[in-house]
């Protein structure tokens, strides 16, 4: 039985930024991605600043997209976790959105670089590979 979701270890390189890479370059068209995280401040305040201030981006894009300012894939914020991957109590989950120009540049590269600009306490991130259902 193949898998329908995948945990992607999320490697820091340097402060702020952490590279996962995607195992097999077909997932990115195959999979849908979801990064769930906690932080010890208010849920609320998780959900409106943490997507303001994570970027999101094939690897090879994301020093220019930080240093120009420009944004990265969008992050939306979801109601709760999604059923193939585990509910951590005090994890709120953001779907990467696949409706854009750079998501083209994702097929190609193969790793995601998530680059966050400031500080959120007792930060702890997942980065989930979930198989899409209407692709199967």
């Amino acid at each position: 039985m193949e898998e329908s979701a995948i945990q992607l270890p999320l490697i820091q390189r340097s402060h702020g930024l952490n590279v996962a890479t995607v195992p097999e370059s077909s997932m990115v068209h195959e999979f849908g991605f979801v990064l769930a995280v906690k932080a010890s401040v208010p849920a609320d305040t998780l959900k409106t600043h943490f997507p303001a201030q994570m970027k999101v981006a094939p690897v090879s894009k994301i020093r220019d997209l930080v240093q120009l300012q420009l944004p990265g894939l969008a992050l939306r914020a979801m109601p709760g976790a999604p059923p193939q991957i585990p509910w951590h109590a005090g994890y709120s989950y953001f779907e990467l959105d696949k409706n854009s120009e750079l998501w083209k540049e994702m097929e190609r590269s193969g790793a995601f670089a998530l680059h966050l600009a400031g500080e959120f306490p007792g930060l702890n991130m997942e980065f989930w590979a979930i198989r899409s259902q209407s692709e199967s």
